[in-house]
Parts: structure tokens; sequence; C-alpha cells
């Protein structure tokens, strides 16, 4: 039976504050797995977007079902909410993203990655100016005000990379504004650019603003963002279950990969995304397994610099028990 509780949010997620919580150091469990689901019943939290997907997907086509899952959706606003909430046992998984899961797990949070369910396509981040602006390039944001839902998040995080890697200086000043009035504030000038994941970026152009920055190219080109995690407890004393949970996932992320047509028309019943955008919108690479390294990658680009001062991938992802 279907649960997810869609509720009418704007495509916003709010990623990449610093959470600190009281626990155990974040860490893979030493549940052994028998075949036997010790909770059959899950509530996740989700966002609506394509980055997440597979879960969605996972719901509707069955897989959660075949794996012995009764699993409920529960829409949230941004993943430092949902990372809270799966500390707290309010959430048995909840989305989250590299940037955010390691700037918590450096603070302290008792959580693990258990899932890494995209990483960045081509063109599925952008910074947009108006079509008559001056700026032309990358170089020519040094002292502009770009708009950024949040500040050390994916946005700047991946600017950052891109001008280190183009050996550049360029320091834009950064506007913490909502995506959903990223376009109006840069038409009405009160921002000089804007910083917008899809489906805004589809958005943005459709409303006649000019792309100056690929994010997701150069260094950042498939970057590994968009996650689930659980709390560390749950994870060792619920190892078949994470196990089931985690497998549904993937497998709805590998036929995903396989059925780009199918999915661009199903996008829409799942999001607040419009068919129209759908079908033409940048979409992320989808994953069908975890990768430490991946994970790592966007750690050590974290430490280069100074959000956070260490992280060990390896102890904070997940592999099943018995399994390399």
């Amino acid at each position: 039976m279907r649960k997810t509780l869609l509720a009418s949010l704007a495509l916003v997620s709010a990623l990449g504050m610093t959470l600190t919580a009281c626990g155990q150091p974040a860490g893979q469990g030493n549940g052994t797995i028998d075949g036997k689901l010790e909770k059959t019943s899950l509530n996740v939290g989700v966002l609506p977007l394509a980055d997440y997907a597979a879960v969605y997907w996972a719901e509707d086509h069955g897989y959660f079902d075949k794996a012995g899952l009764d699993v409920t959706l529960t829409p949230i606003q941004g993943g430092p909410i949902g990372i809270q909430q799966a500390v707290s046992g309010q959430l048995d998984f909840s989305f989250s993203n590299t940037v955010s899961s390691a700037i918590a797990v450096q603070g302290g949070a008792p959580v693990t990655t258990v899932a890494l369910t995209s990483s960045l396509g081509p063109n599925s981040l952008g910074v947009f100016v108006k079509a008559d602006s001056p700026v032309k390039a990358i170089q020519d944001l040094n002292g502009k005000t770009i708009g950024i839902n949040t500040t050390n998040t994916i946005g700047d995080v991946t600017f950052r990379n891109l001008v280190a890697a183009e050996g550049v200086t360029v320091e834009p000043s950064w506007v913490e504004v909502p995506f959903n009035e990223m376009i109006a504030g840069v038409q009405a000038g009160s921002i000089e650019a804007g910083y917008l994941p899809e489906p805004f970026a589809s958005a943005a152009e459709k409303a006649g603003l000019r792309r100056i920055v690929d994010l997701s190219s150069g260094p950042n080109a498939g970057l590994p963002i968009s996650t689930f995690i659980a709390n560390n407890n749950f994870v060792k004393d619920n190892p078949d279950t994470t196990e089931a949970f985690v497998s549904a996932v993937y497998a709805a992320g590998n036929d995903i990969s396989g059925k780009e047509a199918e999915f661009r028309t199903w996008l829409p019943s799942v999001s607040k995304v419009p068919a129209e955008v759908a079908n033409t919108m940048a979409l992320p690479r989808f994953e069908a397994g975890m990768s430490v390294e991946k994970v790592q990658s966007v750690a050590d680009i974290l430490i280069k610099q100074g959000i956070i001062q260490q992280f060990d991938a390896g102890k904070s992802t997940y592999s099943a028990p018995g399994k390399p």
C-alpha cells in the first residue's frame, strides 16, 4: 500500500548545516545478517527531487514490497532536519547528501551513510544571471552577489572547487535566498547571480536567465551527492532490515538508469516538476552501489576548503555485515 505523504512543500533543500549530537561515534554496526527482518515498517524522510527518486521508484515499482518492507515516505524540508530526526528515532532512514553528512559526523552526529543514490550529472547545477548581465564567465563573479540556499553546502563547495581547479581568484558575496525565490531575485536585481540545481535550473532558463557556470563540470563531474543515512544504533540493531532497504533502493536506481523515457514521464507524479520540465531537465547519475572512495572524495574537498578537519568514509558508510 502506497503511503507516500506528498506535502505542498517548496522544492527547497536547506543542506549543509552543522549538527552536533550526543551518542556513539559514527561507524559501522556489527549486526549479523540471518535473513530475518528485525523491523518491517519503516518511516523514511524524503525530498521529492530527481536526485532521491530511487526511493520513490522503489515504492511505486514494488521493490520494497519484494523486500518485505512496508515503507512510509515522509517529506521533510532539508537534510539537517532529516539527520536530527534519524538521531532522535523519529525516522528510520532519511535523505541527506555527502556534504551535510560529513559536516554532521564531524560535529559528532552518530549517523551512517547507508546508500549513495545519485551523483552529479552534466548541467545539473548552475549559476545564472540576467540575459543582459555583463557577467560572462566565472571570473566575472569576483565581488558579485550570488544567491544560494545556504552556505557550506553543495552550491558554494562545488563553486570553490571549480575555481581552484581553474586557478583563478573569485570571491563572491554569498546571499542566502530560497530556491523558489532565486529567479525573481536575479530578475529584480536584488542579487547579481543565483545558484540553482535542477529542476530550478531548467525553470531559470525558461524564464530567460543565462547560465554562466556549470558547477557539475570539471572536477565536479560525477561528484557523489545524494544519500540516505540512518542512526548508527539502528544499523547495528537492524542489519537485515538495513540491507533490505539498501538493496531495494539500489535495485530501483539500476532500473531507472535503463528507463530514462519512462522515468521522465513518471517523475511529475512524485514531485512538483511540470511534465514539460521533466522531459528536458538534466538528470543525475543514479548509483547502484556504495563507493567509499567517491564519498571520501567529497570529504577531501571539504577538508581542503577548511570546512571539516578530518573524515574517514570507511567508518561512516554502510557495507552489509560479512560483505566487503
